[in-house]
């Protein structure tokens, strides 16, 4: 009796052990919340979610978008994680929340899903690709939109979605209202809270999890900016020559860290190396401005270093351009800052220049008050001490003088106009 009682127990354990694992987080889903741009930082993010997911068997993430778009490279790798996480059993879903948009880069990433939801007022597109420095004609642009308009389309119909109205945000650069896009097919419904999509998905019991990027995200997105390499490299170079100026270690160490900075951010991006070769001719004006000392070697320094920032995004592609307002607030951030330095090391220069002035010379220039009245002779003070004085006008005792000169120890005065 206790010998098959022991059989059986055996045999229940390892039927057991031969079910399939079951997850703490079976019923869970994942909320990836995606509010910035498209780009490395982003991918980063994404990565690290996806990944979170998969180890701990979540079978939902919800992508909760509200982007403007970005570095389409960023956006592929992306788009490339989504598909990699719907194949190994992941229902991925894209909600644009009130107030959100998928745009640009954001818009293929959203294709991608295995669901697509649109909040009223909010829109989807254009996704045409911005090639800085490349002509609209060119066959480089040709040859990314046309490598674009085949994602997208591929996207939309592996998810049966309207496949010429997806096409139509590439090549005509459409933007879709929510409505819009889902009359036509292009999204699987329109919900105006998240508390509405949970209630659709029916998961309202399922255990929610959030994912938010962390700093090093975020510090990887704000290096991973054009405008930010150039500047940073910039004032990196104007601290180094402030600091030969006024011998400080502490300048020179800062101005070195973000000229890394920026060669970093330039390298993650695949910045332009003719906008970095650019930067550095700026680079090296600014510097030979210790030779100088009138400002213009500067000044031309930091319009070089300008253009090369602009350069940096050259030849890559984006979706939408990366240079808007922000930008050209930061290239005149820059110009001033070049102004100012010009000027503040002149000022450095010709103060430096001035001869030292000690003993009996130093009073020239000082003023002072006459206490008689000085008809070709008599006294003023000046610094607190009675001098005798000389004048070759008539000063009335009480009005104030300006030393002109010194003989002896007699001052040579006039009154000050």
């Amino acid at each position: 009796m206790n010998k098959w009682f022991g059989i059986t127990i055996i045999t229940f354990i390892v039927a057991l052990s031969l079910l399939p694992y079951s997850s703490s987080y079976s019923h869970s889903y994942l909320v990836i919340n995606f509010n910035t741009q498209v780009d490395p930082g982003a991918v980063s993010f994404f990565q690290r979610s996806f990944s979170y997911a998969e180890t701990n068997g979540i079978p939902i993430v919800i992508i909760n978008m509200n982007t403007p778009g970005g570095l389409l490279d960023s956006m592929l790798s992306i788009v490339n994680l989504t598909v990699q996480a719907e194949s190994s059993g992941i229902t991925v879903i894209t909600y644009v929340p009130p107030g959100g948009m998928a745009a640009s880069a954001g818009s293929y990433i959203a294709m991608a899903s295995d669901k697509i939801y649109m909040a009223n007022g909010t829109f989807i597109g254009p996704s045409t690709p911005v090639i800085e420095g490349i002509a609209v004609n060119s066959t480089y642009q040709m040859h990314v939109e046309n490598a674009m308009l085949a994602l997208m389309q591929s996207q939309a119909q592996l998810h049966g979605r309207n496949i010429t109205a997806a096409g139509l945000m590439v090549t005509d650069n459409v933007a879709y209202t929510s409505s819009e896009a889902y009359s036509i097919h292009l999204i699987d419904g329109i919900v105006n809270s998240f508390s509405d999509l949970i209630s659709i998905l029916n998961i309202q019991n399922y255990q929610q999890l959030q994912m938010n990027p962390t700093l090093y995200d975020q510090f990887l997105s704000f290096i991973s900016n054009p405008t930010v390499d150039g500047l940073l490299m910039t004032i990196g170079m104007l601290a180094i020559l402030l600091d030969l100026y006024h011998a400080t270690v502490i300048t020179t160490i800062i101005g070195i860290i973000l000229i890394a900075l920026g060669l970093w951010g330039a390298e993650i991006i695949g910045g332009n190396i003719v906008g970095i070769i650019f930067i550095v001719l700026g680079g090296a004006l600014i510097i030979a401005e210790i030779k100088v000392g009138h400002g213009f070697l500067m000044i031309t320094g930091i319009v070089l270093a300008i253009i090369g920032t602009w350069l940096l995004a050259s030849g890559i592609p984006y979706s939408p351009s990366p240079f808007g307002f922000l930008s050209y607030v930061a290239f005149g951030i820059m110009g001033g800052l070049g102004f100012i330095a010009a000027y503040y090391l002149n000022w450095v220069r010709r103060t430096l220049r001035k001869k030292p002035v000690a003993g009996p010379e130093a009073i020239i220039g000082k003023k002072g008050i006459a206490i008689t009245d000085i008809d070709n002779e008599g006294e003023v003070r000046v610094e607190g001490i009675i001098w005798r004085a000389r004048s070759i006008s008539r000063i009335e005792k009480g009005k104030n003088v300006v030393v002109k000169g010194i003989e002896g120890l007699v001052l040579i005065v006039e009154e000050e106009k």
